[in-house]
C-alpha cells in the first residue's frame, strides 16, 4: 500500500508548497537514476535516465541523434534495425530515401565507441538490411 502524505501550506502565494513539490520531484529523479537499468555491451555502458554513455569507464559525449540511435539498438542487442526504424527513433519522423543521415550517424558512433571503427565489433552492418548491436560482444 502506498503512503499518503498530507501537507498543509499556509503561505498566501504557495511558494512553500512549490518548494516542497520541487524537492520531491528532484528526489524522484535521483531515485530513477539509481534504479534505472544500465544497458551494456563489451566496454560500453549506457545510463538511460541521465543519457550518459561510458566506454571503459570514460564518458563519451554523444549528440542527440547519436544517443537516440545507440539507445534504440542497445535495448535489444542482436535485433536488426532498418535505416527507417533508426531514423524514426532519432528524429521522430519518416525516413526519406536517398538520405545518408543514418549512415553518417552510425559512422560517428563507431568513431567514438569502437576500438577500430573500420572493423567494428559492437555496431555491425547487416548487408542490405540495417544495423545491430552484436549480441556476442555483450
Amino acid at each position: 500500500m502506498d503512503e499518503i502524505i498530507i501537507i498543509r501550506a499556509l503561505d498566501s502565494d504557495g511558494s512553500s508548497f512549490k518548494k516542497i513539490i520541487d524537492a520531491l520531484h528532484e528526489n524522484n529523479i535521483r531515485m530513477a537514476e539509481m534504479i534505472s537499468p544500465v544497458l551494456s555491451f563489451g566496454e560500453i555502458e549506457i545510463y538511460p535516465a541521465s543519457r550518459r554513455v561510458l566506454r571503459a569507464g570514460s564518458e563519451i559525449r554523444l549528440n542527440y541523434s547519436e544517443y537516440s540511435i545507440l539507445h534504440c539498438m542497445a535495448k535489444s542487442p542482436g535485433r536488426v534495425y532498418t535505416k527507417e526504424q533508426l531514423y524514426s527513433a532519432a528524429w521522430g519522423e519518416e525516413y526519406q530515401y536517398g538520405m545518408t543521415t543514418v549512415e553518417n550517424t552510425i559512422w560517428r558512433l563507431r568513431k567514438k565507441l569502437e576500438p577500430d571503427p573500420k572493423n567494428p565489433i559492437y555496431i555491425k552492418t547487416v548487408f542490405r538490411v540495417g544495423y545491430k548491436i552484436d549480441a556476442t560482444e555483450t
